[in-house]
């Protein structure tokens, strides 16, 4: 039986704390007057910069959050055994069976610029897809490169072999 388990670095987990207080520090701290504008409400147009306010934490909290929750419920983000995989959710670790995968994106180098840079994204049939960090259904995906020992290429080069693998 052919095990392979992949666990996060740890630091990750607390830079993705550290991102979502900064961010909501620096909100509260750098941007009063929309907390002003709630106290003293007296139109729509208080509701202009409070609005822009909540919408930009929800996406930053959505980002490093949706980071940080897949850490905590074991710091495991991958294990390929012989019948199934084991993916991390914000649930727990998911496990999809070898016939549900179909295999990995092309990952986009982490030193290149974008939203889908490091990410390793494993295709999965529509019953196993993950929640995702907007709460959408989704692929299961973590960033290759907070995982231990390893980049997103040799991650999905090792999803892919794991595939091709006919002895189970």
């Amino acid at each position: 039986m052919n095990e392979e388990y992949f666990k996060f670095k740890e630091w990750v987990v607390l830079l993705n704390l550290v991102f979502v207080i900064m961010f909501g520090w620096l909100t509260l701290t750098l941007l009063p007057s929309a907390i002003e504008d709630l106290r003293n409400f007296q139109g729509v147009e208080d509701l202009y910069i409070s609005g822009f306010i909540v919408v930009l934490v929800w996406l930053i909290v959505s980002e490093f959050g949706y980071g940080l929750l897949l850490y905590l419920p074991s710091g495991t983000a991958l294990e390929l055994h012989d019948s199934h995989i084991r993916v991390c959710t914000i649930f727990g670790l998911k496990e999809i069976p070898r016939k549900a995968v179909k295999g990995c994106k092309n990952p986009v180098h982490r030193m290149t610029r974008g939203g889908k840079a490091g990410l390793v994204v494993i295709s999965v049939s529509p019953q196993y897809r993950v929640i995702g960090p907007y709460g959408f259904k989704i692929n299961p995906r973590f960033h290759g490169a907070s995982v231990v020992g390893e980049d997103e290429q040799s991650i999905v080069k090792k999803i892919r072999q794991w595939r091709k693998n006919k002895n189970c």
